[in-house]
Order: structure tokens, then C-alpha cells, then sequence
């Protein structure tokens, strides 16, 4: 039987690194041809070829500091390196202590071993690297650096030198949750080829901002994710972001524009995405991307909404303050709105056709009046060809009382209940007909007693005079 990539990678890479001289515990899920590696002090090398198959290997826990495993089968090393043939889809450390000096080592054993994702999460980097870099690069298209204690390859007090060469032909970086504050100028200048940067959950302020995207900087970045860090100036990220031309999605989500003053920008032309949900955002009066397909503004404190982009596809307000849906500005190409967990109380069918290309709707979680005509305006909506999303399940009636908590598709409402006003008219109009039925009664026997005894007055009056 031929001996695949992945055994050899793995059979020797387990040997090399373990923590306390102890060989990994390893099991493979065939389904998705994944193998996940414990550093136990468990002598059993079948657990080791039970992954012969795996495209994405996981080391959980550990101690990887000594690099000498590596000079030590420097040979063995190198003859399964060529031994490979095909593409690793992610290689993850999880859990560990890790050394600059055997990062460098392992990077560049992967020389020749196509790599998508190259991830390390809750890491410790130890040590300090300061070897000469290599002329050939690693083929790693991704890497990821989740919750980690300190991020060697972009520290401010290091030159991008070593390690970092290899990192310039990145396709995609990440780096959360790792109290990051910002890029040198000097390093962000080397990631010539990065398209997609997250940056998400750290402690980027407009100053940081401003010096990792320095001239030059990420020149063919199209998506960029600053989620939930500490922005507060719309503006100066604007200033500091309208010079990358090929941005195409920005996600600024959960950073804090709720004090920004009015600002209008001029983003440029290929941003077509922008997230600005949990941003505390009271008005809408703020330049938004003219060519915008994507809008998300949910979970901010809008009342309402007076926008012109003519462009716009999907339109995201959930859980804002409005009470109604219209007018909501120029919009004519808007296909999918979503105004779920605000405080609109009714809908009708005439709002949501006024947007002609709609054809996703999501209007749950709202405190919904169930009068007749609402009841009768949402079954019809759900009857068109809009995907009305969450019905009906999610559209419950706040009132009145009776109905409170009940589905306003169960709503079942008699015909006297949804036409009280016109009752109450019909019944107002028959009392006052048979008040003046009765009363015409009344004047007709009145006058016929009148006239009887106008008539027997006269009788008796004839009698005398005979």
C-alpha cells in the first residue's frame, strides 16, 4: 500500500514536536477527513496512522519550544517533504506554548506543502526570532491568529524582517481577540498581495487605524472587518479608508458612532458592502458608499430613515425605533428589507409595494395591533410571491387584550368584532328610526283621539239643539 502525504506529515511531525518527549494521541474523522492531535504520554503509533487519510491536522495542548527536533531529522524531514503531493486545507494549534524558533522551523519545513490555512488559537508565542529569513517562501494562503497572547509577526517593536517575508504573499489575515492596537507602517507595507483582512475584537483606535493603513499599505485589500473595536470618529475612518480602490466589503460593526457629528464622506466607488450594526447610531445623517448594494444598520436606536441609494439591494434595520415602514428615501432597487424587533405596530400591503423589486421580507418580533384590516393586509402579503420571512410564527399580536400572544395567522375575529363602528352606525340609525316610527305613532293616535273627540263633542252638540 502507498503511504499518503498526510501519513508522512503527520508520522513525522508527531515525532518531532510532543510535549515531555511523549508521542500524540491522534484520531481521524473520516467524514471529513480531519485528524486531531493530543499531546499525551500515550506510546501508540496507530493512532498516529489512523489519520492516512486527513486533508486538515489539529494540535490540541502543548509545549512546542525546542526546535532542535527538526535539525535532528533534518533529513527525514526533507525526504517526506518531497514526498508530498497535494494540498493540506488547514493545519490549527490550539491550546499550545509555542516558540518563534520552531514557528520558523515548521514554516519553513512547509516550504514545498501547499497550505490554505495555517491557524493558531488561545497560542502563547514564546521567544524572540531573530534568525536570517529564508529566499523561498511557504505556499500558505491563509493565516489566522485567534485570542493570542502575543503576535511576534506584527509587534511594534520589531522590524518586518525573518518570519515576515513569508507573510507577503498572504491572501487573507486575521488577527481577534488579541488586544491588538495596530500595524507598524513598515510591516503593513510588505502584504502586497492581501485582499481580505480581519481585524475583529480588538483595541484599534482612529491613531492605530491611521498608521496601519499608511500610504501604500494592503494596496489590493477588497474586504477589511474592524468589527467591534474601540472607533468612535466615522469620519476620520472614512478620511483614513477612501484611498483603497478595489474595497469592496467594510465591516464596522460594534465600534461606537452614537457622538459622531454630521459627516459626509466620499467613499469610493467599489464599496458596495458596509456593516454599521451596534454602532449606536440615533440618525442616518452620515455619508454612506453612493454605489451601496448591502446596508446593515440593525441594532442601533433609529427612528427613521431618509436615504437615497440607488443602488442599494438588502436593506438590514432590525431592531431600531421605528413605527412605520415608509418613507424610507430613494431605494428603487431595494430587493430584501428586513424591520424585524422594532415598535411598528401595522403593515400593510401599499408599503411594501411601493419598493417594486422587493422580494424578501422580514417583519417579526414587532408589538403588532391586530386589528381586522392588519389580520386581512399580512395574509395577503404572505400569499404574495415575497418570501416573508419568520411567518408565521414570528409575527404575534401585542393587542387587544383578547387576542394578546396570539399568532395573527389564528386570529379568527367575527364579523361583528371587525365592523363594531359600522354596528354601532346600524344600530343608532335603527334606534332613531323607531324613535321617529314611535313617536309618528304616537302624533297619528294623538290626532285620531283629537279628531274622535272633535266628533263626539259635535254629536252631543246636535242632541241639545233637537
Amino acid at each position: 500500500m502507498e503511504i499518503s502525504h498526510s501519513f508522512i506529515v503527520i508520522f513525522l511531525f508527531a515525532q518531532k514536536i510532543p510535549a515531555l518527549e511523549a508521542q500524540s494521541v491522534c484520531t481521524y474523522d473520516p467524514s471529513v477527513r480531519h485528524c486531531s492531535c493530543l499531546p499525551l504520554n500515550f506510546n501508540n503509533i496507530l493512532s498516529i496512522i489512523s489519520c492516512i487519510s486527513a486533508s486538515s491536522f489539529e494540535f490540541i495542548g502543548g509545549n512546542y519550544v525546542n526546535a532542535e527536533y527538526f535539525n535532528t531529522f533534518n533529513v527525514e524531514l526533507l525526504q517526506a517533504q518531497n514526498e508530498v503531493q497535494s494540498q493540506l486545507t488547514k493545519i490549527s494549534f490550539v491550546n499550545l506554548v509555542l516558540s518563534e524558533d520552531f514557528l520558523f522551523d515548521f514554516i519553513k519545513w512547509l516550504q514545498k506543502i501547499p497550505v490554505t490555512l495555517l491557524s493558531f488559537e488561545n497560542t502563547t508565542f514564546v521567544g524572540q526570532y531573530n534568525r536570517t529569513p529564508e529566499k523561498q517562501q511557504p505556499h500558505i494562503s491563509s493565516l489566522q491568529f485567534i485570542n493570542v497572547s502575543s503576535h511576534p509577526l506584527i509587534q511594534t517593536d520589531t522590524v518586518f524582517y525573518g518570519l515576515g517575508n513569508w507573510m507577503s504573499t498572504l491572501g487573507k489575515l486575521t488577527v481577534s481577540k488579541s488586544n491588538l492596537k495596530a500595524f507598524p507602517c513598515n510591516i503593513s507595507l510588505n502584504f502586497e498581495f492581501m485582499s481580505d483582512l480581519d481585524l475583529s475584537e480588538n483595541l484599534i483606535q482612529e491613531e492605530g487605524l491611521s498608521s496601519s493603513f499608511c500610504s501604500g499599505a494592503f494596496p489590493i485589500l477588497k474586504i477589511l472587518k474592524l468589527q467591534h473595536n474601540n472607533l468612535a470618529n466615522f469620519g476620520s475612518v472614512c478620511q483614513t479608508l477612501r484611498k483603497y480602490n478595489l474595497l469592496a466589503h467594510l465591516d464596522l460593526s460594534q465600534n461606537n458612532f452614537s457622538s459622531m457629528s454630521n459627516f459626509i464622506c466620499d467613499w469610493q466607488p467599489s464599496l458596495i458592502r458596509l456593516n454599521l450594526s451596534y454602532t449606536g447610531l440615533k440618525h442616518v445623517d452620515i455619508g454612506l458608499p453612493k454605489n451601496c448594494e448591502v446596508l446593515d444598520l440593525s441594532h442601533n436606536k433609529i427612528e427613521m430613515l431618509n436615504i437615497s441609494l440607488t443602488r442599494l439591494r438588502e436593506l438590514y434595520l432590525s431592531y431600531n425605533a421605528f413605527t412605520t415602514i415608509s418613507p424610507m428615501g430613494n431605494l428603487p432597487f431595494l430587493q430584501v428589507l428586513a424591520v424585524d424587533g422594532n415598535l411598528i405596530e401595522t403593515i400593510n400591503r401599499g408599503q411594501l409595494q411601493h419598493f417594486e423589486h422587493l422580494r424578501s421580507f422580514k417583519g417579526d418580533n414587532n408589538p403588532y395591533t391586530c386589528s381586522c384590516s392588519f389580520v386581512t393586509e399580512m395574509r395577503e402579503i404572505a400569499e404574495t410571491d415575497w418570501i416573508v420571512q419568520k411567518w408565521p410564527e414570528g409575527y404575534i399580536c401585542n393587542s387587544p387584550s383578547s387576542i394578546k400572544d396570539m399568532l395573527v395567522d389564528d386570529v379568527n375575529r367575527s364579523f361583528f368584532e371587525c365592523h363594531t363602528h359600522l354596528l354601532i352606525v346600524l344600530i343608532c340609525i335603527i334606534v332613531l328610526l323607531l324613535s321617529i316610527a314611535i313617536i309618528i305613532c304616537f302624533v297619528k293616535i294623538h290626532r285620531s283621539n283629537k279628531t274622535r273627540s272633535s266628533r263626539t263633542d259635535s254629536r252631543i252638540s246636535n242632541s241639545v239643539q233637537f
